[in-house]
């Protein structure tokens, strides 16, 4: 999912040097990925940026710290009881943090 946002953004930046606006560079993306590709407002938001000089397409980095928690402890979880809830297992891991479920495939 991140590559395909990078990959749209610098699609916008060629637009932009191109010399097109936002809403004709969403219009052309819209041609090739359809209409939910970008909203115009999220196009005119990276336009902003391309016009104060900021020609990153990568996402900013975000404050606070990242939430890790024991992938080991989780799979003891889940292994001791296959239907166990995501909620249960953040009550026992003590989190207030969204635990995601995943998927483990086995051979």
């Amino acid at each position: 999912m991140e590559s395909e946002k990078q990959h749209f953004r610098h699609i916008l930046l060629f637009y932009y040097r191109k010399g097109k606006n936002a809403v004709q560079a969403r219009k052309k993306l819209a041609d090739v990925y359809g209409e939910d590709v970008l909203t115009v407002r999220q196009c005119q938001n990276w336009f902003a940026k391309f016009r104060s000089g900021n020609f990153d397409v990568e996402d900013a980095s975000r404050s606070g710290r990242p939430v890790e928690a024991d992938k080991d402890t989780i799979m003891a979880l889940i292994d001791a009881n296959l239907r166990i809830t995501t909620r249960e297992i953040a009550e026992r891991l003590k989190s207030n943090s969204t635990v995601v479920y995943m998927y483990v495939v086995i051979y």
